[in-house]
């Protein structure tokens, strides 16, 4: 499919999958917004594609809402938003006070497609989301600990609790935006830097897991097949480019909406702290 005039903003654009997608999309002739969180690595993709490049630490609202309004300043309209980027992170507060791992890959996510709804109209939204989300489990009553972070459970976990949380927010954007079409994705697994939060672990893992590793090539023509798709994603969430059965939690409307209020608190909270 030929892209010429439609603005995709990629985040997570730096490396790995997202850098590989990037190359892809702009082969087709797409208009590109590349973020990154390190700024050489995502400059030099940028110079590579001759595309503007924002960057923006998920792990700092400010930062989130300063590309938010970078991008809103930059482009008249988004036809795609990809949200690629994320990963494992150590147990941790931000500044804003909230869990590193649950604000890099869900609440950022979130508060860049909210601040951007104005922008998508008739687009779409696409998340890279993680099979491991299916073994989370959250409800109304136990977000404050998900978001506050609990020294007690691993990376992994808090991690998988932050992608089932991600894909529910993403759904309950969808059904307050109904005209932006939206859905999430497995990439499969594949060597990148993704696991570069977890050192030693991180290593281990990957040696383990690399009978079944594709490559960020592979991951990144699922992604773009999937946002540039001519049938509409309608809130579903696919391994590579199949509808799958994820978490029944993704569709719940009574979570949706918890956990919007929970992330409505939470970003209005560290807003008002920062003035």
């Amino acid at each position: 499919m030929n892209l010429t005039g439609k603005t995709i903003v990629l985040t997570g654009a730096s490396s790995g999958l997202g850098a590989e997608a990037a190359r892809l999309l702009s082969a087709r002739g797409a208009a590109l917004h590349l973020v990154g969180r390190d700024e050489k690595r995502t400059r030099a993709i940028g110079e590579e594609l001759h595309a503007p490049t924002y960057t923006a630490d998920f792990t700092s609202l400010s930062q989130t809402r300063s590309l938010a309004a970078q991008l809103a300043h930059a482009v008249p309209n988004i036809d795609v938003l990809a949200l690629n980027a994320g990963g494992v992170m150590p147990s941790r507060l931000t500044d804003d006070g909230i869990d590193a791992s649950f604000q890099a890959n869900a609440l950022a996510p979130w508060l860049l497609m909210t601040q951007l709804a104005g922008k998508l109209g008739t687009g779409r939204v696409i998340l890279t989301n993680s099979p491991s989300h299916s073994n989370a489990v959250l409800s109304p009553h136990n977000l404050a600990a998900a978001l506050a972070g609990e020294p007690r459970v691993s990376g992994h976990r808090t991690y998988a609790r932050a992608k089932l949380a991600a894909g529910v927010l993403l759904r309950e954007f969808h059904r307050r935006n109904p005209g932006v079409d939206a859905g999430d994705f497995h990439p499969g697994i594949m060597a990148s830097d993704f696991g570069r939060y977890m050192g030693r672990t991180g290593s281990l893992l990957k040696t383990a897991a690399r009978p079944f590793i594709g490559t960020p090539r592979q991951g990144a023509e699922r992604l773009v097949e999937l946002a540039t798709r001519q049938q509409a994603l309608a809130g579903a969430y696919f391994v590579h480019t199949r509808r799958a059965n994820g978490s029944a939690q993704l569709h719940s409307q009574e979570l949706g909406t918890a956990l919007w209020e929970a992330a409505n608190r939470a970003t209005t909270s560290a807003s008002n702290s920062a003035e």
